[in-house]
Formats: structure tokens, C-alpha cells, sequence
């Protein structure tokens, strides 16, 4: 389905495309990407993609909101203002329809800079007023369900073997949680320096290793699109829970898992966290307002193991046919 509005603006050495995916049930909230896309259309694929994906997380999440993506082709590491302030001026211009927030390759600097020309935009720094990033609420949804997850398949974290995939801010933050809780961890990412320096107890395999850990959870928290046909068939996991949005490269890839007995909690269920507290500080909410909505997460988990069930579908379908029922109606879950 094609998104209501797609924009594209290529200024100051950037390509910036943002995708309005649906305003249904309020402006479009998402965050924007930053990454070095190999051209336009997997840079457009991925907007329209992502936007999507959060057209259908706020709707499981109950935010009168909906969902959009902006996403840059470009370096994050040689940011220059004029660009942020181009972005700024793109998102300006849809009038209210999008409002932005920080994502991979942005953070609440990068807000900062993009605030100065346009104030459709969520998650400032707290310096300056604002409810600052997402990402640790992110970690703790995706904490919450995965909790959820295993409790549903008579297990606990404590003790748990989780593999994740990717640590940046918010695989981290997550490895943090986990720690605490007395999981097990084994990670991957490709930036190895961060993984050295860390007080944190776990194991680093190669990034194409972290597929084929043996673990209780697997935790996509990188790009898009890494369990596929292949992986599916062979992934040595019970649960797969993460903050990655679209994970899965295809439906087909969810039936697979289905089959293979290994429960999916699909993507924009698990990781709703960033949103919910951006969605409930534009409506004036504090971080303890936010951290009770996340209970939303575990509970959209236990409606959507049971629709999957009652109806013999996978989760990914149940979570899509829920959140696509409250679209239609033009509400919330």
C-alpha cells in the first residue's frame, strides 16, 4: 500500500526522503534515519517501509498518533547544520502532517539543530525543555515483552541465554536491563570498540555468528531485513524479541518461524517504548506517565498470542490485523 505522501529534497550533499504513511488517527510521529543508503530507492523503500511500521505500532500502542519515517542518504559522521536545518525546513513544510524525532544516525543534538527551523519535532534535549531521546524507553518495551515472551513459554530472563544483535544506544541500554535481570548475554555488532569497553558481563562473537547462537531469545536491535528464508530454517532460538524494526525480510520468513515452533513478537509490538514516551510527552506527560503506558506492550503481547492462536495465524499477521482494524475505524486499540 502506498503511503499517503512521500516527499524527496536532495540539498547540501543529503537526499532527504520522508514518508507519510497515514494521519488517521493523528500527525504522523517517526524518527529520522541517517544512513549512507546505496541510492534512492532503497532509501525510499525503507521511509515507506518504516512508516508503515509506525502507522501500525502507535495504533497497538493506543496513541492518537500515526505513523511516518525520514530517512537521509548520507554519513552521520560528517553532519553539518545546513543539512539538519534542511531537514528541518522539509518537515516544516508538511505543516504539522509529520513530526520528527531521533532514529538511527540522529540523537537529541541533531534534534536540537532541526528544532531551530521547524518546532514539529519530538524528543529535544532536556537542557532545552524537551522529554529527550527515546531510546531507553525503547529498551525497556522491548525488555517488557520479551519478559512477556518467555513467561508465555513457561520461562524466565533470570538465567536466560539472550543473543543480542546490534548494541548501540538502545541494544545497550537493553543489555543493561538484561544484566540486571541475570540473563546471559552474547552480543554482535559490527562497531567492535564499544563492545571492549564495557562493564558488563558477556560474550562478543563476529556479526555473522549471532544467528547461529544457540539462546533462549534472539534480539534483532540493528537494520532491518537480517532474518530471512535461510535464517528462519536454521536460527537455534525459542523466542525472537527486539528493537529492529521489520526484522523479517517477508510473511513467508513468519510462517516459517511459526512452524519451527519459535515465537516472533513482532517488531512493532516489542519495540513501541521510544514512540510511547515521545507520544505521551507531546500530550504533556512525564516519564512516569510514560513508563505506565509501556505496560500496553505486555498486554498487546498476551491479546496477539491469542488471536494467533484462536485464529492459526502467526503473531506477525494477528499484530497486523489488530493494529489495521483500529486504522480502519479511525481509533486506537
Amino acid at each position: 500500500m502506498d503511503p499517503e505522501s512521500l516527499h524527496i529534497q536532495e540539498v547540501a550533499g543529503v537526499t532527504i526522503v520522508i514518508a507519510v504513511d497515514s494521519t488517521v488517527l493523528g500527525p504522523a510521529l517517526g524518527g529520522c534515519r541517517w544512513r549512507p543508503y546505496p541510492d534512492l530507492a532503497s532509501a525510499r523503500d525503507d521511509a515507506i517501509a518504516l512508516g508503515r511500521a509506525m502507522t501500525r505500532k502507535a495504533a497497538l500502542a493506543r496513541l492518537r498518533l500515526g505513523g511516518g519515517k525520514a530517512v537521509v542518504i548520507g554519513d552521520p559522521r560528517q553532519q553539518i547544520p545546513e543539512q539538519l536545518h534542511a531537514v528541518g525546513d522539509l518537515v516544516d513544510s508538511l505543516n504539522g502532517r509529520y513530526i520528527t524525532a531521533a532514529d538511527m544516525g540522529t540523537g537529541e543534538a541533531q534534534m536540537a539543530v532541526i528544532g531551530e527551523r521547524t518546532r514539529h519535532v519530538s524528543g529535544l534535549p532536556k537542557s532545552q525543555g524537551g522529554s529527550g531521546g527515546p531510546g531507553p524507553f525503547t529498551a525497556e518495551g522491548v525488555y517488557l515483552a520479551m519478559q512477556a515472551a518467555l513467561d508465555s513459554v513457561g520461562r524466565s530472563l533470570s538465567g536466560a541465554t539472550i543473543a543480542i544483535q546490534g548494541v548501540g544506544n538502545v541494544g545497550f541500554a537493553l543489555a543493561r536491563l538484561l544484566h540486571a535481570a541475570g540473563s546471559k548475554l552474547i552480543v554482535s555488532d559490527t562497531n567492535t570498540e564499544p563492545l571492549e569497553k564495557t562493564d558488563l558481563d558477556w560474550e562478543v562473537v563476529r556479526p555473522e555468528a549471532i544467528t547461529a547462537v544457540e539462546c533462549d531469545v534472539f534480539a534483532p536491535c540493528g537494520p532491518p531485513d537480517v532474518i530471512d528464508a535461510g535464517v528462519a530454517d536454521s536460527i537455534p532460538c525459542r523466542v525472537i524479541c527486539g528493537a529492529a524494526n521489520n526484522p523479517l525480510t517477508s510473511t513467508e520468513v513468519a510462517a516459517k518461524l511459526r512452524q519451527r515452533g519459535i515465537l516472533y513478537v513482532p517488531d512493532f509490538l516489542a519495540n513501541a517504548g521510544g514512540l510511547i514516551h515521545l507520544g505521551i510527552a507531546l500530550e504533556g506527560g512525564d516519564e512516569a506517565a510514560s513508563r505506565d503506558h509501556l505496560r500496553v506492550i505486555a498486554s498487546n503481547l498476551e491479546t496477539v498470542l491469542q488471536r494467533s492462536a484462536m485464529e492459526d495465524i502467526t503473531t506477525a499477521a494477528a499484530a497486523e490485523n489488530l493494529a489495521l482494524a483500529a486504522i480502519a475505524k479511525g481509533e486506537q486499540v
